[in-house]
């Protein structure tokens, strides 16, 4: 899929596994979020901490490599995947993936749903609903797995728009 500048009324879901990367692979980021998920402390930390601790992980990641010109684009894109997750996911597990190549990254949540998310363009007065249609709009590509399990998208340095 194409970075749309102006995103289309297209409301299908793309169904595609999550890419192979055909590259030589940077840096890899895999981590598992459990609902109870704490940071040991005597309050402890709850489980949505961790969108903005993926972002702030992502953006260092990206700055190590040379390639902060997509961190803007990839701190939302986690912060809408892993939200998302956060709020439909099942089984109590969230699964993050970021891989980073001198090409660009990926980024691919696993939520342990079968209910397969759906990009939906919400009314203006609505408070929800635009997160898939903000990642298919940022995007250089993304889908869905055919389970329903898994939400991904890639950045690309050369991406259409850029």
């Amino acid at each position: 899929m194409t970075r749309a500048t102006h995103p289309s009324t297209n409301t299908a879901t793309p169904n595609a596994e999550v890419p192979d990367v055909g590259e030589p692979t940077c840096d890899e980021l895999d981590v598992r979020i459990f609902a109870n998920a704490t940071d040991g402390g005597s309050e402890g930390t709850p489980v949505v901490k961790w969108v903005g601790r993926l972002r702030h992980l992502t953006e260092a990641k990206l700055s190590a490599w040379g390639l902060g010109s997509l961190a803007d684009d990839a701190r939302l894109l986690v912060s809408e995947l892993v939200t998302n997750a956060l709020q439909y996911g099942q089984h109590g597990e969230i699964g993050f993936r970021l891989l980073i190549t001198l090409q660009g990254l990926l980024i691919a949540v696993d939520d342990g749903s079968h209910h397969r998310p759906q990009l939906t363009v919400a009314d203006a007065d609505s408070e929800s609903g635009r997160g898939l249609f903000l990642v298919a709009s940022i995007a250089d590509e993304w889908g869905v797995s055919p389970d329903g399990t898994t939400t991904w998208c890639t950045l690309t340095l050369g991406g259409a728009g850029r």
